[in-house]
């Protein structure tokens, strides 16, 4: 079916002026301007789904969450949140899964402007603000979390990634590594860009190490289990060319550093004994193993109500100026650098 995009492509106006005309809040737009766009529309097949937005407006209001991977657990906890939030406030919650495409994510970003969702979360793709300008210009309260636009535009919820990646670094340096790898999702996204500056700001403040750095695989990994195995690949890789391997790997998220401890365990190494481990993000597994790994834990569940809470304040104070927040994670130093605490 012909999207919000397609339909302002074609009739030479914004996704904001579509979706106003479409949903029946056209009263501001142009007549000439009204004729385009259901001229456009009807040329393009489009039908909206008006009987499934009825129903859905007598039972509850609907807010959206456009997530990169739902299937990743820091994505499904902070789901969880939202949705006991919202809950709450007597609304639904519409979940999508963009696996880090724009073109999926846009395609989802229409239909939360074309079903007037009451709001929307979103960890987007991209740090450019023009991918989200239409739900602003549709006046479509949004927050994102996890990740941020450039200029905040929007209010944020994020995680204090470099103050976690410092704890994890230095941790490894105390423990006399000087040979380090960092292997991080796309460094598009916010997470991933500002961990890799602070693993790398780390290292170079102490004299004699080095930082490998592989990411370039992974940018267009698809879903979880597609990541894990990218991942452990690009960790044996770089044992294995490196005049000098590393001793010890920085991991950007769980995903990420399960591919990694998995590769690690099928070449026969062992953490810590062969090579060091830490990374973002914890899991009930890494507390089994025996090292257990050193992470720097994501306060998941305040993400998801801290965003959620947001939202429903920006319904209430759509002209308020936008807020940031900062949670700090978690660092729980265990016994994968060597030695123990």
């Amino acid at each position: 079916m012909a999207t919000y995009e397609d339909i302002a492509k074609a009739a030479g106006v914004s996704t904001a002026t579509v979706s106003r005309v479409l949903s029946g809040n056209g009263s501001t737009v142009s007549a000439a301007r009204t004729e385009k766009v259901r001229r456009a529309a009807a040329a393009l097949g489009y039908r909206s789904n008006r009987a499934a937005r009825t129903l859905r407006r007598r039972q509850a209001d609907a807010v959206g969450l456009v997530f990169s991977d739902v299937e990743n657990p820091f994505f499904a906890s902070i789901a969880r949140a939202v949705e006991d939030v919202a809950a709450r406030r007597g609304h639904a919650v519409l979940l999508c899964n963009t696996d880090e495409d724009l073109e999926r994510e846009r395609f989802y970003l229409d239909l939360m402007m074309e079903e007037q969702v009451a709001g929307v979360i979103v960890a987007p793709s991209t740090e450019d603000p023009a991918r989200l300008a239409p739900l602003a210009d549709a006046g479509i309260p949004t927050v994102t979390v996890d990740r941020t636009l450039r200029g905040n535009p929007f209010d944020s919820v994020l995680v204090d990634n470099r103050a976690g990646t410092e704890a994890l670094v230095r941790d490894l340096l105390d423990h006399g590594h000087r040979r380090l790898a960092a292997i991080v999702g796309t460094t598009a996204a916010t997470p991933s860009r500002e961990r890799l500056a602070a693993c790398e700001a780390a290292v170079a403040s102490v004299p004699g190490a080095s930082l490998l750095v592989g990411e370039g695989k992974l940018r267009d990994a698809v879903g979880t289990a597609r990541t894990m195995a990218l991942a452990g690949r690009l960790a044996l890789e770089l044992l294995e060319s490196s005049a000098e391997p590393p001793t010890a790997f920085f991991c950007g998220n769980a995903v990420i550093l399960q591919g990694v401890l998995g590769a690690l365990h099928g070449a026969g190494l062992r953490v810590p004994d062969d090579v060091a481990l830490v990374g973002f993000d914890d899991l009930p597994l890494f507390t089994l193993l025996e090292r257990p790994l050193t992470v720097a834990a994501q306060p998941t569940e305040q993400l998801g109500r801290t965003a959620a809470e947001l939202l429903f304040q920006r319904m209430d104070e759509p002209a308020a100026a936008a807020r940031g927040v900062r949670l700090r994670p978690d660092v729980r130093l265990r016994r994968s650098c060597g030695g123990g605490h």
